[in-house]
């Protein structure tokens, strides 16, 4: 039996540090009354956090906009009293009962009754007390939790820092990063409930599925805990209820629990013509359920359920990688994957409220993407049971790391033997909470951990040999890493390139300019990419409702705001090198979006070109916590993708076509050349015919190469070599590289931009007009270009921030051409190009 005490009518109150004891604020008759800041309780929602709490009680101002953040620094700075009145069941009397809370970020303490339950420490652990003895039936409970104010610098750091001084487990980002602000949470950020029984539970469930031959045995390790006094007899039933409902699997069986303590059940069920978990690319999701229920003379006392995947993930070593490399290859149920994934951070900086209809959002487009793993990166959180019910649900695949990063400063974590035992006991409760979960593939044991000549660190330091124990002990099944990037080098680099050096890297994380961005995609050679990125502004919508407009120009180091917003990714100098001078915001945006787009494409399909050797890519990053003026996210704070996210869910299409070239500025009257690459999926292509056509701006097709393709093996195959002339005069011209099947279908379709002038991009912000013709049916978008030129990245904006779901997005259009697109959602759509009017459909 269970009552949930979460909600919203929690009563919340800041004191400084200490004051607490002093004011003796956990009698149920203190009021806050004339204490500073406020002087009063506001309303708090549990699970949340602080700053949640006091934006809506209109306490502070909006922390995102402008430098609000700066003004509520000082929030992590107080302890936070917490208070709830609860009742309790009148037919609990006689129960045993325990108060539980899942996670209070950070440290606490919690009273019951004016009673000293107990102290807590460890945002990332759950904990419980007995308070059998210490309810009240009949009247209300007093509940109070003094939540303290966030730890010291020296065990907790932010960015800049030194790893070794990070002593605390606690989301690190929250301290600054280079994508968000200082801004850190503090509270109940997880559910606090009650959970009553006759004196015996099942306190966690261990699935272990193993597939054999036809069949599947699954072990069940249950842990049972009496707290009777004396030695009882229990009936412990087990079943596996299949995806459908149906039960294919039962034991019934006697246990006996001894006074006062803990016991382990171990049982193997078999299951036959199992279904199988795959990751969404390869094949379904089947979940199954586990129940354990225990019962005495007939009556039910426990239930306790877990839903569980059958499968099985290995690491096999990438092709021709030197004999000292780990295996980066991940197989699933035998069958090889290519990792097209993406890095994951909290999806919000104040991480304490549960948004499941974010974490949905955000998670389906990673699947529509054609994202098939999610690196959890270091500084954030174990993430939530909501993110991993998804990802088991959409079939990704989730690389989880511990919380560790590097620091810039110094990058290895302490080895004294106390803190080892300190991160040994956090790990021992952590990787239990999450071992179930099918989408889990991989423990990290942190974010770029190096030493001091910025070497990766491996199993040989004694924190990462520690966390490895543990995982081997408690989650064997699952893949190990003791850190990203592991080695033996730790950024990409052309000179390493050839020297088997270059394992699993990081970076680089900015577009490196017209010519150096391909010239170092098409050089280097990592067995995998498991950080780097584009930089690029923010979609207009995250200006109007968080920056002012006074800020909005000039996007760089001149502008406090945007220094705040994105210190780390103002490009203002690279781009208009690019465009010229540009100067408006909505250019500007427009401009940027493009060359992150382009250069995050060109770096994914420089990856899936040698596939095989390269095991997979991880771009940093999906998601921001914060709205930021300029980042390397390509889904912004409000759930809207940039146009990065559209090309690079095409460069993540199973079948996709691309083109190898050395430079975006050409000569004009030179030859262009460049090599047209197939990407396959799981099976060969038997027929297929590719054309590259070059067109001008003003719709004229000026060259075109195009060819058959026979029995293609579903790797990655060159096939063909192109050379196609360049116009005499200076421009930008359009690319399209598209794939078709013998009967014309399209495959796949690739639009590429090459210039002959100076600046290399900027024919496009003057552009000869397009005209489109828009029109909707039922949940259809048909869009045609009804002029003579071409119809420049056509864009469909959702207008007042609705969540739609699109099929297609972020395209060119030659004359005459058409897209018919699906379009889930309702709401207004504005369908531009950037050389034509706008259109609005409301759908």
């Amino acid at each position: 039996m269970q009552l949930c005490l979460d909600g919203n009518d929690w009563s919340l109150v800041p004191l400084l540090p200490h004051e607490f004891w002093w004011r003796q604020a956990w009698k149920e008759s203190w009021s806050p009354k004339g204490c500073p800041p406020w002087g009063e309780w506001i309303r708090a929602c549990v699970p949340g956090d602080v700053i949640a709490d006091a934006l809506d009680a209109g306490l502070i101002p909006h922390p995102y906009k402008d430098l609000n953040s700066l003004a509520c620094e000082w929030l992590s700075e107080r302890d936070w009293v917490y208070r709830k009145q609860f009742r309790v069941p009148e037919e609990w009397q006689g129960k045993h009962v325990r108060l539980r809370f899942d996670g209070v970020d950070d440290a606490c303490e919690v009273y019951l009754n004016e009673r000293l339950l107990g102290k807590h420490e460890g945002m990332f652990l759950p904990f419980e007390f007995d308070v059998t003895e210490h309810l009240r039936f009949g009247e209300a409970n007093s509940l109070t939790v003094l939540v303290e104010h966030m730890p010291p610098v020296d065990v907790v750091q932010g960015q800049i820092g030194w790893t070794s001084r990070a002593r605390r487990w606690k989301a690190r980002f929250a301290y600054d990063w280079d994508w968000c602000t200082r801004l850190v949470p503090l509270g109940i950020w997880q559910s606090v409930s009650l959970l009553a029984s006759d004196g015996v539970w099942v306190e966690d469930v261990w699935v272990r599925p193993r597939p054999e031959g036809e069949g599947a045995q699954v072990e069940a390790r249950i842990q049972l805990h009496s707290v009777l006094p004396e030695a009882s007899e229990w009936s412990l039933q087990l079943c596996v209820i299949s995806p459908e409902g149906d039960f294919v699997a039962y034991q019934n069986e006697p246990v006996y629990l001894q006074a006062g303590a803990r016991m382990e059940y171990v049982a193997t069920l078999g299951i036959p013509s199992p279904q199988l978990w795959y990751p969404h690319d390869m094949g379904e999701q089947p979940l199954y359920r586990f129940r354990a229920t225990l019962a005495q003379e007939g009556n039910v006392s426990v239930v306790r359920e877990v839903t569980f995947g059958i499968r099985t993930v290995r690491a096999v070593a990438n092709k021709d990688a030197p004999p000292d490399a780990l295996p980066y290859t991940l197989e699933v149920n035998g069958k090889s994957l290519f990792v097209k994934g993406w890095n994951w951070v909290p999806h919000e900086q104040m991480y304490g409220r549960v948004r499941p209809e974010r974490y949905e959002r955000l998670l389906r487009l990673a699947r529509e993407a054609g994202c098939n793993l999610l690196r959890v990166w270091g500084g954030g959180l174990l993430e939530r049971e909501e993110f991993y019910n998804l990802c088991d649900r959409l079939g990704i695949l989730v690389w989880q790391e511990f919380p560790l990063s590097s620091s810039g400063i110094q990058n290895a974590p302490p080895e004294d033997e106390e803190y080892l035992q300190y991160i040994e006991a956090q790990a021992r409760q952590m990787v239990p909470l999450r071992r179930n979960h099918p989408s889990l593939a991989l423990w990290c044991g942190g974010n770029e951990l190096m030493d001091d000549q910025y070497v990766p660190l491996t199993d040989a330091h004694p924190a990462l040999a520690r966390l490895k124990s543990v995982v081997q002990e408690l989650d064997p099944e699952r893949l190990w890493l003791p850190t990203s990037a592991s080695g033996p080098v730790e950024g990409a680099s052309t000179e390493l390139a050839g020297t088997s050096k270059m394992h699993d890297v990081h970076g680089p994380w900015v577009y490196l300019g017209a010519e150096e961005h391909y010239r170092f995609y098409n050089t280097i050679d990592p067995l995998y990419h498991s950080e780097f990125g584009v930089e690029g502004a923010a979609n207009l919508p995250i200006f109007e409702r968080f920056i002012s407009p006074e800020y909005w120009f000039p996007p760089d180091a001149t502008n406090r705001v945007w220094l705040h917003h994105g210190s780390w990714w103002t490009h203002r100098e690279k781009l208009e090198a690019l465009f010229g001078r540009i100067e408006d915001l909505e250019t500007f945006i427009r401009a940027s979006q493009w060359m992150q787009a382009e250069g995050l494409r060109y770096a994914i399909e420089s990856h899936r070109r040698r596939q095989g050797r390269c095991s997979g890519v991880s771009p940093w990053q999906f998601n921001e916590p914060y709205p930021n003026t300029a980042c390397t996210n390509v889904v912004d704070y409000l759930g809207q993708p940039k146009p990065a996210y559209w090309w690079a869910r095409r460069a993540y299409q199973p079948v996709h076509v691309s083109l190898r070239y050395e430079k975006l500025t050409w000569q004009p009257g030179e030859e262009w050349q460049a090599e047209v690459w197939v990407h396959g999926a799981d099976k060969p292509i038997r027929h297929a015919l590719w054309a590259v056509c070059l067109n001008a701006l003003d719709g004229r097709e000026l060259a075109r190469a195009e060819g058959a393709i026979e029995n293609l093996s579903a790797e990655a195959s060159c096939v063909a070599q192109i050379r196609l002339p360049l116009p005499q005069e200076a421009g930008v011209w359009v690319m399209v590289a598209c794939l078709y099947n013998r009967r014309g279908g399209v495959l796949s379709c690739n639009e590429y931009l090459f210039s002959t002038a100076q600046p290399p991009m900027q024919p496009l912000l003057h552009a000869p007009p397009a005209t489109l013709r828009v029109w909707h049916r039922r949940q259809h978008v048909g869009i045609k270009n009804t002029g003579e030129t071409v119809a420049l990245l056509v864009q469909l904006t959702p207008q007042d921030g609705q969540w739609l779901y699109l099929e297609d997005n972020y395209f060119c259009l030659l004359p005459g051409e058409t897209r018919v697109l699906d379009v889930e959602g309702a709401g207004t759509v504005v369908i531009r190009a950037w050389n034509s009017e706008p259109h609005h459909v409301h759908l």
